[in-house]
């Protein structure tokens, strides 16, 4: 399937503002949060010269709902460089939003390249097939640089690079780019401890931007069309690579740990793909690409979205129970974005809900530190 770059951009908005008008009716909560503020465990972790899941010196942590990248328990770095990337599940059209915090001081023996630099990687390989000695995963990284990295250019903070991959700077036409690092934006790079918004819209192989802010409209910071497999920039990449050239449409999100502690407080991503018929439940206006069965999916389960692993619901007569083992806000809407229902739940409290009538809701859970999971429910 191909898209021009004037189709895309006009689903790409109307995609954003209709989330964005329609926040406070529940449709903002469609963005599914990669990082659940408790743990891990939905997360690969590799480091250069490490078998996987090696949290090398603990490197990747979670303290108080928010995702570390800390380097306090090294000593010097040894071109151990290490990469998280969300497990769940591969990407093709979406959007992606994050809010990071630059840390203060680079580890010892770091390039002088990675002060203040972390990266979100999209299209990325699995970490499962990245071999002991490969340094990073073949994937697209839009860089999030600090104010005091002067080493990095060009001089934007949404930088794209390029470890094993290629693109193109027009929508048709054209090779391949050569440029490791490229992008055309000046914008500001955020300062040590300020918290920060980047976001991202990914059409898979077709157009990529990239935003400053938690939205991702007006004028991007980089944008770059067609992504391809290229070697290059990968040292000790897997044998089964595909050929240059080969469209790259789709993979993991990862981030990085390049020597610099950085924070995370919010990965989220809105997926764009779906039921495009208007007629059936599951249809959402700002899907720009059908997913096969997608109209078809019933059931608990079925549909996008997740809950943590202590949350509990079973289907019930036109409802269903819920139950956690921590206290919250239960919130549940209509696919309209009608709130049917909001109640606190205390943790271990047994909560059944009898809907108004069949077909598909929207469970949110609210935690009492303030991370929100979803979950589409058909009945």
């Amino acid at each position: 399937m191909r898209f021009d770059g004037k189709v895309l951009q006009k689903h790409v908005l109307a995609a954003v503002c209709l989330l964005v008008a329609g926040a406070a009716r529940g449709e903002d909560s469609a963005w599914v949060q990669l990082f659940n503020g408790k743990n891990l465990t939905d997360w690969d972790i590799k480091f250069t010269k490490h078998p996987l899941n090696t949290n090398l010196n603990n490197t990747f942590k979670v303290v108080d709902g928010v995702l570390k990248v800390d380097y306090s328990g090294w000593g010097t770095f040894n071109e151990e460089f290490g990469h998280a990337a969300n497990k769940t599940r591969t990407w093709s059209f979406y959007l992606l939003r994050v809010e990071y915090q630059i840390g203060e001081k680079q580890v010892n023996g770091g390039p002088e390249w990675a002060i203040q630099n972390n990266g979100l990687m999209i299209h990325a390989q699995p970490m499962a097939t990245m071999t002991l000695n490969q340094d990073f995963p073949i994937s697209l990284e839009t860089q999030l640089l600090g104010a005091a990295n002067t080493r990095v250019s060009p001089s934007g903070f949404m930088n794209l690079c390029t470890p094993g991959t290629a693109f193109h700077t027009a929508p048709t036409g054209g090779s391949p780019s050569g440029a490791h690092c490229w992008g055309g934006s000046s914008a500001k790079r955020a300062a040590a401890g300020e918290w920060a918004w980047a976001s991202l819209s990914v059409m898979g192989d077709s157009i990529i931007r990239h935003y400053k802010g938690p939205n991702p409209t007006g004028t991007p910071e980089v944008t770059y069309y067609r992504p391809v497999y290229q070697g290059g920039a990968v040292k000790n990449p897997p044998a089964n690579v595909p050929a240059n050239g080969t469209r790259l449409r789709e993979g993991y999100i990862a981030i990085q740990a390049e020597t610099h502690p950085y924070n995370f407080r919010k990965i989220e991503v809105l997926d764009l793909e779906g039921c495009m018929d208007n007629s059936k439940p599951a249809y959402r206006s700002y899907f720009v690409r059908s997913k096969a069965g997608a109209c078809e999916a019933t059931g608990v389960g079925a549909l996008p979205g997740r809950l943590p692993d202590n949350v509990f619901l079973t289907r019930e007569a036109q409802g269903f129970t819920f139950r956690s083992t921590e206290s919250g806000t239960l919130e549940v809407f209509d696919p309209a974005g009608r709130l049917l229902f909001s109640n606190k739940v205390a943790a271990g409290m047994r909560q059944t809900l009898k809907l108004p009538r069949k077909g598909l809701c929207l469970v949110i859970w609210r935690t009492a530190v303030g991370m929100a999971h979803i979950k589409w429910v058909g009945l």
